[in-house]
């Protein structure tokens, strides 16, 4: 009995192989966010593969009735699956009026003030932008500045407006080009420094400590290293085969790189016994081992005050999510928000509000 009973489940598999292939992918991309990069690389891969993975079976779990009932177990067991996935997807709140909060965050990766689509000009309407910005403190990820040029000297229209500053640059052969993070601030800086640095690259992680009231709150902006998504290297057919393997070999490279920031952070916030929020280009989708292990260590402002889908990425791979807010149990977020009116950057801001629990 137990035999037969055996061989009508396993031709009942193979009879719908294709939809058991879908359900058995679908898991391994799911525990592929569970594998370190650092320690089997393709799993970085397999992760990138989970927002196709979703709508492939929501599409499966409308269309799949139609031929068979019975057969919506299989994308139904896939999506019950990916559900932690999909709560990260979206976020839903309600409507807000005006809100109460203690402070605001202004997250931009501003592309050094460069005009859209170059590299020859920089953007006098993205500075005066980022500069009249209201936001209490404003995080700056490829941040440029010259002070012996008005129209570039950013930190002195910035400190004009009342903002306090603290800056990296990145060391490198030009003296000339300061470019790498800032963070700006209506409150006074108690305490500023490096979590950790990347010569000759703009990628790194700064702090400041603040006072804010009766309370000392710490601000991190990080720029984990790139994703290499410069699509338009990447068009001529003849190139294709040599493009890929140095675009896989980046991303693979990148994940492992930012696998190490994110150790440094970790490490340096776990010292923190103030309120922080940690904010910045993290270059990290919410598929990913990085991501996940930084929900396990903070919270994820989007998720918990955001609404939509958060896209940040202002360019062809529109859909992706990479500059985010997180933050200790000493803070709740009130309001997330990505800015979509400043269209000159390659990244959206990102803007949220917080309140310091008492």
């Amino acid at each position: 009995m137990l035999k037969e009973e055996y061989w009508v489940l396993n031709n009942y598999f193979l009879k719908y192989w294709y939809l058991t292939i879908v359900v058995a992918l679908s898991i391994l991309s799911y525990i592929s966010v569970f594998i370190p990069p650092t320690f089997f690389w393709p799993a970085v891969f397999a992760s990138y593969a989970i927002p196709g993975v979703l709508i492939l079976n929501l599409i499966l779990l409308i269309t799949v009735p139609f031929f068979k009932k019975r057969l919506i177990v299989f994308p139904f067991l896939s999506l019950l699956f990916g559900l932690p996935f999909m709560l990260i997807t979206i976020s839903f709140q309600s409507e807000k009026g005006p809100v109460k909060y203690d402070f605001s965050v202004l997250g931009f990766n501003t592309k050094n003030f460069l005009k859209r689509h170059s590299y020859n000009g920089y953007s006098q309407e993205m500075i005066n932008w980022a500069a009249m910005d209201t936001s209490d403190i404003k995080c700056i990820q490829e941040y440029s500045t010259k002070s012996k040029w008005n129209p570039l000297d950013v930190a002195g229209q910035f400190t004009d407006n009342g903002y306090h500053k603290f800056e990296y640059f990145a060391e490198k052969d030009d003296p000339e080009k300061q470019q790498g993070l800032a963070i700006f601030s209506k409150y006074d800086i108690l305490d500023s420094g490096n979590v950790w640095q990347s010569f000759g690259s703009m990628n790194a992680g700064i702090f400041i400590d603040v006072k804010l009231g009766q309370d000392t709150l710490r601000i991190y902006n990080v720029h984990l290293a790139s994703m290499h998504l410069e699509i338009n290297q990447y068009k001529h057919p003849k190139h294709y085969k040599s493009k890929l393997k140095r675009l896989i070999s980046r991303l693979k490279n990148g994940a492992e790189e930012r696998s190490y920031q994110i150790d440094k952070l970790i490490e340096h916030t776990g010292k923190c016994l103030y309120p922080y929020i940690v904010c910045g280009d993290f270059n990290e989708t919410p598929y990913s081992y990085n991501y996940f292990r930084l929900k396990r260590h903070f919270t994820n402002a989007f998720e918990e005050a955001g609404n939509g889908f958060g896209f940040s990425f202002n360019s062809l791979l529109f859909f992706l999510r990479i500059d985010h807010h997180f933050y200790n149990d000493k803070i709740e977020a009130i309001d997330y928000r990505v800015d979509r009116s400043m269209k000159i950057s390659d990244h959206f801001p990102t803007r949220a509000y917080y309140l310091i629990k008492k």
